[in-house]
């Protein structure tokens, strides 16, 4: 296997533990050299989409795309890369509700979560926002265009990209019991937009 990829490193005992190391190791040779021509496809795009696209986009097509060849049904795929991303996101949630025990800082994740977003999510990375609004006590946005959605379903697996949604709702969902996760819809559950809404009760 070339190079390195913290997406691989994460899931690979995961895939050991389910199907065992032989198995696993066929799957990972597979995974590697699917996400290397992903990479190869679409050297063109911009350096700043990396950060989604190389760093956990194209790891998840790779693996599902490298399990399926293996033998494994599309359902039992996209169950075990979704529940990978849950168990992350699970991970991830407690050590952010641990930061947030700071007294008052809760109060400033609206206008973070905003900024944020216009730097992490904004055109330059591929995404489209609309109806984008900030106030004193809430933020919210409409996601128009997602890389994770369009990228999963131009190469066939439609199916993972809600494993990106949950993890957003497992870790934002909680972060303080004065925040307001207010999400209803997403583009890989079937919504038209991905809607996005962060307040303080």
């Amino acid at each position: 296997m070339k190079g390195k990829n913290s997406y691989f490193d994460r899931i690979v005992p995961h895939v050991e533990k389910r199907y065992g190391k032989e198995m696993a190791d066929s799957i990972m040779q597979k995974a590697w050299k699917r996400f290397e021509e992903l990479c190869e496809e679409n050297a063109d795009e911009p350096k700043s989409h990396y950060i989604h696209t190389r760093e956990r986009i194209y790891p998840g097509i790779a693996m599902f795309d490298a399990m399926t060849a293996e033998g494994i049904g599309r359902e039992e795929t996209a169950d075990f890369i979704v529940g990978c991303y849950r168990w992350r996101a699970g991970k991830m949630a407690p050590l952010v509700r641990t930061i947030f025990k700071i007294p008052g800082l809760y109060r400033i994740v609206p206008k973070v979560f905003f900024g944020m977003t216009a730097k992490m999510f904004g055109p330059q990375m591929g995404f489209e926002a609309r109806n984008k609004h900030l106030g004193k006590k809430e933020m919210r946005f409409d996601m128009v265009k997602c890389p994770y959605y369009e990228k999963c379903v131009h190469y066939g697996c439609p199916e993972i990209v809600k494993g990106y949604c949950e993890a957003d709702d497992i870790v934002y969902g909680n972060m303080h019991p004065k925040l307001r996760w207010g999400r209803t819809q997403t583009l890989g559950k079937g919504g038209t937009y991905c809607d996005f809404k962060i307040g303080i009760k």
